[in-house]
């Protein structure tokens, strides 16, 4: 049976992504004796084979889907790897999914994993997936949506894929270093043939895992052995306490020196930092003397990579004296980045200089400046930029270069709060959706003491950040005050952008006199300045306050007109939001198959280009659409994905793809917390929308008055005239 499957295999695979006829599988599957019924036997088989392939049905046979590269993500296993036999061993004997390999720091958990991890490589066919979450770093440890991130892209998927759907069908061995208990469960494969392997400090007792202590004497004589270490090593055994990463620095730091030498110098040097006591001190005196041995520049140059905050330092901020450091195992290699071990990275720290701190801080300040100048389309430069900005080619390069340094940037903005840096990293978090960190480092810098202008930057991108999460009135107490500081300044640029953002909160609000008067002063601002881009986005927001007021017609014409502008300067974002507000009132003109194509353009533009907040709205907005039309299992998909994107982000966003789902699934339930969780956070269109729904659901002419005078008192005339429709529609 095992060599026919492997026939039907090889014949699918001969054409791939071809359906292969029944009759040329039969012959390839049994040459000389083909059975009775064949396409009966075929079937057996493939159901077979669809444990491990994909294979689709065919009219006229089966068509074998291939197999996307396996990535191999592993880092080198370690050749002079020595001992661990009995802990091998039991590794050997789990037969779960999931493996633990924990204990204390620099007891030898990675080395071991990634030995295991090749060993058992075979195995997984479909690749083999490293991270490591640096859960016990001094800098900022890598988030699971950050690792997800990495596992698509290297699966072959888009920003768009499930990990999890992507791991479907195949077999797959995740290997989690560095992990800390709460961030573990989202990153295991739940696909069937997969299996997961984690390191941790931590104890991880839901696992079945496997607790290292020290080396053993004689598995420790093995170790400094194999690094060409002469002599009676009983004593640097003693002195190393059995850890291996003190062996191993004190390994490299032997090579061509008199071993009683360099003992009694470790003896002499805080011998009781070498107690294993308190983990992170147990090595503190071989890291003294490894740092003592290296040559005044790779000292410097090691002083120095303690001032970076994140996670890895790119080569051209570590510098060329980085080959040293990787040879004396005080740095590790990876591509063309350098990472220090948690505990190095702590002492490393301790010895950089406020000098250190400043040059990494101005390094990524110019870069960060210069890829913002390649992203300013659709974007208001809050404050200044630095005058030797660092330039970079296109917007491709700038965006990888955001993509690849995001965790240092963060970090950087963290440990030094600095508006300029939080204005340059602005645009990149805002289109890529990363709120979170925009809301932490704008927070930060406020609180560290900005003010005028600069404080009046971060204000703005903490009332655009509220008011996507519901908080309006401190989105409007941070708007008005950065307003007019602009004012004051007479700085008319981000005062526009202010106002801008003021409108869209009024709108949300229902305050619709509010909102047009306040986009009206924005609008007057953006020609005068020159802000082709923010007059786009004006146009189109006064295209949806048109829409509200019940002014369809002018609506429309408003958000042509920005859809023509944004393409004429190839403003993605615009244009992308652009084709969704337009969907929306050609959805409100009964213009169906016309709305249906503005939304399906803003989906693939915003998608191309990562613009994560319009292909969240856009999902929402169409799915409105495709219950009108009777599509309710399409509209369905896209609000659940469209809640997938939001995360915990985008409040409104949330509550609006619920009351989307409620729609579709005729839940009275559902329409209860969105009226909730709507009137809690002031959202007056939601509001009426769900209190319309629910009361065509239950016939409920109370809540259909409800609605209209909810609707009539913040002036929403369009709302008011979809209830009173839907009401004679259904009574």
């Amino acid at each position: 049976m095992a060599d026919r499957l492997q026939s039907l295999r090889d014949a699918l695979a001969a054409r791939p992504g071809e359906p292969v006829p029944f009759d040329v599988l039969a012959a390839e599957v049994w040459p000389d004796e083909p059975p009775m019924h064949p396409r009966a036997a075929l079937r057996t088989l493939v159901s077979r084979l669809r444990g491990t392939e994909q294979v689709i049905t065919e009219p006229t046979g089966y068509r074998l889907v291939p197999r996307p590269p396996a990535p191999c993500q592993l880092p080198a296993d370690l050749p002079d790897f020595v001992g661990r036999r009995d802990e091998i061993a039991r590794l050997e004997l789990i037969d779960e999914p999931v493996r633990a390999i924990t204990g204390l720091p620099g007891v030898g958990k990675t080395v071991l994993a990634i030995r295991e991890a090749h060993r058992l490589a075979p195995e997984f066919p479909d690749g083999q997936l490293y991270v490591n979450l640096r859960g016990f770093s001094t800098g900022p440890a890598m988030t699971v949506g950050q690792a997800l991130e990495r596992f698509v892209k290297a699966l072959g998927g888009g920003p768009n894929d499930d990990y999890h759907e992507l791991l479907r069908n195949r077999r797959v061995l995740v290997v989690l270093d560095n992990a800390t208990a709460e961030v573990i469960e989202p990153l295991l494969p739940a696909a069937p043939g997969c299996a997961a392997l984690i390191t941790s400090r931590q104890d991880l007792p839901q696992f079945a895992q496997v607790t290292l202590s020290v080396l053993a004497e004689q598995e420790a004589r093995e170790l400094l052995k194999g690094m060409r270490v002469e002599g009676d090593t009983s004593e640097l055994i003693g002195l190393c306490a059995r850890l291996p990463l003190a062996l191993r620095i004190a390994g490299a730091n032997l090579a061509g020196r008199h071993l009683p030498d360099y003992v009694e110098e470790l003896r002499e040097h805080r011998l009781e930092a070498l107690e294993i006591e308190d983990d992170d001190t147990a090595v503190q005196a071989t890291f003294d003397l490894s740092y003592r041995k290296l040559s005044p520049r790779a000292r410097r140059t090691f002083d120095f990579l303690g001032a970076v905050p994140g996670p890895d330092i790119p080569r051209d901020l570590a510098g060329a004296a980085t080959d040293e450091l990787v040879a004396a195992n005080l740095v590790q290699q990876n591509n063309n980045r350098y990472q220090l071990h948690d505990l190095l990275r702590l002492y490393a720290h301790e010895r950089a200089t406020e000098q250190d701190r400043r040059t990494v801080f101005d390094w990524y300040l110019k870069r960060a400046d210069g890829a913002e100048a390649q992203l300013q389309v659709g974007f208001t430069r809050l404050l200044p930029s630095t005058p030797d900005a660092v330039a970079f080619a296109d917007r491709e390069e700038a965006m990888a270069w955001f993509e690849a340094e995001r965790p240092n940037l963060v970090a950087l903005a963290e440990d030094h709060p600095d508006a300029a840096l939080v204005v340059a990293t602005r645009p990149f978090l805002l289109l890529t959706g990363q709120y979170a960190d925009l809301r932490t480092i704008a927070r930060a810098a406020l609180d560290g003491g900005e003010t005028g202008q600069r404080a009046a930057a971060m204000r703005v991108c903490l009332a655009y950040l509220d008011w996507r999460s519901g908080e309006h009135r401190t989105a409007i107490e941070h708007s008005e005050r950065a307003i007019a500081e602009y004012r004051a300044a007479g700085t008319q640029a981000p005062e526009a952008t202010a106002l801008n953002i003021l409108a869209g909160i009024h709108h949300d609000l229902g305050d619709l006199a509010r909102a047009r008067e306040h986009l009206a002063s924005a609008i007057e601002l953006y020609g005068p300045n020159g802000m082709r881009a923010q007059l786009i986005g004006g146009l189109g927001n006064l295209g949806l306050v048109d829409l509200e007021l019940g002014r369809l017609s002018s609506a429309e014409d408003a958000l042509r007109r920005s859809v023509e502008l944004a393409g004429e300067i190839d403003d993605w974002q615009h244009l992308a939001n652009g084709l969704n507000n337009l969907g929306v009132v050609l959805a409100a003109r009964h213009r169906h198959e016309d709305a249906e194509a503005a939304f399906s353009e803003a989906l693939d533009l915003s998608r191309k280009h990562g613009l994560r907040p319009i292909e969240m709205s856009a999902r929402v907005e169409y799915a409105e659409l495709l219950i009108a039309l009777d599509r309710r299992e399409e509209a369905r998909d896209h609000a659940e994905r469209a809640l997938e994107l939001a995360g915990d982000d985008d409040l409104f966003i949330e509550v609006d793809a619920c009351l989307v789902l409620a729609e579709v699934n005729r839940s009275v339930a559902g329409y209860d917390d969105v009226l909730r969780r709507a009137a809690d956070a002031e959202f007056r269109i939601i509001e009426v929308r769900a209190l319309a729904g629910k009361a065509a659901l239950t016939h409920d002419e109370t809540l259909y008055d409800k609605a209209i005078e909810r609707a009539e008192s913040a002036g929403l005339r369009y709302r008011a005239d979809l209830v009173r429709t839907l009401r004679s529609g259904t009574s």
